[in-house]
């Protein structure tokens, strides 16, 4: 028996690269943005009354297509979560109750916690889905603490430092079914937990940055630690419904804070890789503008994810190997067979970019793994998949389509063999996930003809 092993080698291209740089929000009763470069503010939006009372941290962005999510009321509004489009400033509204959004731009979808569970909304379908339960923790605390990774589909955040339940803990959770990854105490530091607010990705890296009490930093949430750089001189406090943002085209993290110098509502913009506070200014509408999102324009990240290429959801994906066009999809998605360097050119709702170029080194080895001693044929199907052990050890399976919406869970009590109908199915790929008896893994994609 074979198994195909994939070596990866990052590349950065840095080709058709837009240079716009604004960061969106609400100030009051406007939705308005501010240009970073020029030091801009711009009105885009007048409602009735104010924004802001209900409206928390529940916002996200498709920083690629232009698109602003956020769970609240808005004046005028039907609904609960709405879809700002950037640039014709339409809104479009629905009866959904999501909170601590996160937008997954892979599966194009939103995935949020909400009372200990999990769940998605499909942004195609507008359906909603659960995921599953984490824990009965409520993470809608002040100061942005949660965080996406959809490069590796890990949703983290920080538990709510509750005295009645414990020490703080850093949870990752995967983003198909809930399931806790890592839960681990944050560090103590000098009698404190040192537990960081403002969280967000940096897409190329899967790096989540953090800050607290002004001292910034890069999170690892399976260690419990946050590096501790820099601290920014004037800082007093982290601002309710503010929200920090990391700048793709410059590498830099912007804080929003309360400055002790009697000079209001500041941004700090850092260089967290370099350790440096590059700059520090007063913030428009004298710091009343809420639910920061950046709307950056970023490269394209070319991820591989169980066994295939992703790149973030747009239109008129171009697959090239070894700068060779090798095909056009209609989904964001390739399957690489042959070794060499892949990208991908993608069409994003105002611009157009080459993906970053990842070098896939495919070779086959004899399989020893007891996890990949589990197969599934035939791949391509019809009708039918078997999976197969030469053990019995296979107790749980999922399958879930390419936005991540689970369409089958099947306990199986340590079987060795199972057969799916997918007759049913749409045409397209499915991941399928196998968790055996000693809780390993086994994933692979399998195409629906």
């Amino acid at each position: 028996m074979k198994n195909t092993v994939v070596f990866l080698f990052f590349i950065l291209c840095f080709l058709e690269y837009s240079n716009a740089q604004k960061i969106f929000g609400f100030a009051e009763n406007y939705f308005c943005a501010f240009d970073l470069a020029e030091r801009v503010p711009d009105t885009l939006i007048t409602f009735s009354n104010n924004t802001g009372s209900s409206l928390g941290f529940k916002a996200s962005i498709d920083r690629f297509n232009g698109r602003y999510f956020i769970g609240g009321n808005i004046p005028g509004q039907s609904g609960y979560f709405h879809i700002i489009t950037l640039g014709d400033n339409s809104i479009e509204s629905f009866y959904l109750f999501p909170t601590n959004i996160e937008y997954d731009f892979i599966r194009n979808r939103i995935i949020y916690e909400a009372n200990g569970n999990l769940y998605s909304i499909n942004l195609q379908t507008m359906q909603e889905s659960f995921l599953g339960e984490i824990e009965n923790w409520n993470s809608t605390i002040w100061g942005q603490v949660r965080t996406y990774l959809p490069q590796t589909n890990q949703y983290f955040y920080v538990r709510n430092d509750d005295p009645y339940v414990g020490d703080p803990y850093f949870l990752l959770v995967n983003g198909y079914n809930a399931e806790i990854e890592c839960q681990v105490i944050v560090e103590d530091n000098n009698g404190s937990h040192y537990t960081p607010n403002g969280l967000t990705t940096n897409i190329y890296s899967s790096e989540i940055l953090g800050h607290r009490n002004g001292r910034y930093g890069i999170v690892s949430p399976c260690e419990g630690t946050t590096t501790k750089l820099s601290t920014i001189s004037d800082y007093q406090a982290h601002l309710n419904r503010q929200m920090t943002v990391f700048n793709h085209q410059d590498s830099t993290y912007i804080i929003p804070y309360l400055s002790n110098n009697y000079n209001g509502k500041k941004y700090a913009i850092v260089d967290v890789y370099n350790d440096q506070i590059l700059e520090t200014f007063n913030q428009p509408w004298s710091g009343e503008m809420d639910l920061q999102q950046i709307y950056d324009k970023p490269i394209a990240p070319l991820i591989f994810f169980q066994d295939t290429l992703f790149v973030p959801f747009g239109s008129n994906y171009k697959w090239y190997r070894n700068d060779t066009l090798i095909g056009q999809t209609e989904e964001n998605f390739w399957i690489p067979q042959v070794s060499g360097y892949y990208k991908a050119k993608v069409d994003f709702r105002e611009y157009t970019t080459y993906s970053t170029e990842l070098f896939i080194l495919v070779t086959s080895i004899p399989n020893k793994s007891p996890v990949s001693s589990i197969t599934i044929y035939p791949n391509p199907a019809s009708d039918f998949i078997n999976v197969h052990s030469d053990k019995p050890n296979i107790n749980k399976i999922q399958i879930f389509d390419i936005s991540g919406l689970k369409i089958i869970e099947r306990s199986c009590k340590n079987r060795m063999s199972e057969k799916i109908n997918l007759g049913d199915f749409n045409q397209g790929t499915y991941c399928i996930i196998i968790k055996t008896s000693d809780k390993k893994y086994f994933n692979q994609t399998v195409i629906k003809q």
